[in-house]
């Protein structure tokens, strides 16, 4: 009897490991992108304006309805902010963004900005939101 070599049934290419590791790249990505950004003050309704700047949410100084500070859920003074948090941005002109509460009373509003001005800020941005229609 004459044996005839058979040929080695070749391997189909695993193409499910490479599928694994560009699902698990992304699943990365989006839990970092989704961190990187802080979320806004839940006690802050920010007044609406109807300039077409879309921002995200910045990484703002926020004044609640009561007229008080704050930096992610925390309170503080305008001295303080500005000489912990702006510090490395010096080069910017210390430009704070505040985030004000729509209910916060105007007269309020200014005197906080007076303050930070006071304390050394060269120009304040007002963090207003689209209105919704």
């Amino acid at each position: 009897m004459i044996k005839v070599p058979r040929k080695k049934a070749k391997r189909p290419l695993e193409t499910t490991i490479s599928l694994i590791n560009i699902v698990f790249l992304m699943l990365i990505f989006f839990l970092v992108a989704g961190q990187l950004t802080p979320p806004q003050d839940p006690a802050v309704t920010l007044s609406e304006a109807d300039t077409d700047d879309r921002l995200p949410p910045p990484d703002a100084l926020y004044i609640r309805a009561d007229g008080k500070l704050y930096y992610r859920e925390a309170p503080i003074e305008a001295e303080t902010y500005l000489a912990e948090h702006q510090q490395g941005e010096a080069h910017q002109g210390q430009l704070v963004k505040l985030a004000a509460d729509e209910a916060l009373k105007a007269d309020r509003l200014l005197q906080q900005v007076n303050e930070l001005y006071k304390a050394g800020a060269e120009s304040v941005v007002i963090v207003t939101r689209l209105p919704s229609d």
